[in-house]
C-alpha cells in the first residue's frame, strides 16, 4: 500500500501543480508520508476544497489511464467532516469488450489547504476491528466510529 499511496501523492503533486502553474514533485521513498497537495494557489477552505470540483482533477490526474482505457468520469464524495474526506474515484464504465473497472476508495486529510492520502484502497472498512491508528482517527472523525 505504501508504494500506491506514493504513487497517488505524486500525481496528486502534478495535478495541483497543472491548477497553479507550479511543477510538480518527486515520488516518496515506500514508507514514508506522502506529501502534501494544495488544490489551488490560494488556500480553499474545508467546504469549498471538498468538492467534486476539486476533487475530480485531482482523482483524475492520479488513476487516468487511457492506454488501458481507465478513465475516472466522477466522484462520489461519501463524507467531508473535521477535515476529512471519504471518497469514491468512479471510473466511466467502457464498451463490454473494454475492461471494466471497479470504484477506487480513498480516505483523505485535509489541512492548511492541502490534501493528503490516509488509506486507499477497496477493502477498507471503517468497521474493521483491527484499524490502523491512522485510519481510526479518520473514521472516527467522519463520525463512522466512536
Amino acid at each position: 500500500m505504501p508504494r500506491h499511496i506514493a504513487r497517488v501523492a505524486s500525481a496528486l503533486v502534478a495535478a495541483a501543480g497543472a491548477l497553479t502553474g507550479c511543477s510538480g514533485g518527486s515520488e516518496p521513498s515506500p514508507g514514508t508520508t506522502p506529501p502534501a497537495i494544495s488544490p489551488s494557489a490560494t488556500t480553499l477552505n474545508f467546504d469549498a476544497a471538498c468538492t467534486s470540483e476539486v476533487l475530480l482533477p485531482l482523482l483524475k490526474s492520479t488513476f487516468d489511464d487511457p492506454s488501458r482505457d481507465l478513465i475516472i468520469d466522477r466522484v462520489d464524495i461519501q463524507r467531508c467532516r473535521n477535515g476529512y474526506a471519504h471518497a469514491f474515484a468512479v471510473p466511466r464504465q467502457n464498451p463490454s469488450a473494454s475492461p471494466q473497472y471497479e470504484s477506487e476508495q480513498l480516505f483523505m486529510r485535509y489541512v492548511s489547504g492541502q490534501w493528503t492520502t490516509v488509506a486507499q484502497g477497496t477493502g477498507i472498512s471503517c468497521t474493521d476491528p483491527d484499524l490502523e491508528s491512522d485510519l481510526l482517527t479518520v473514521c472516527t472523525a467522519l463520525g463512522y466510529r466512536s
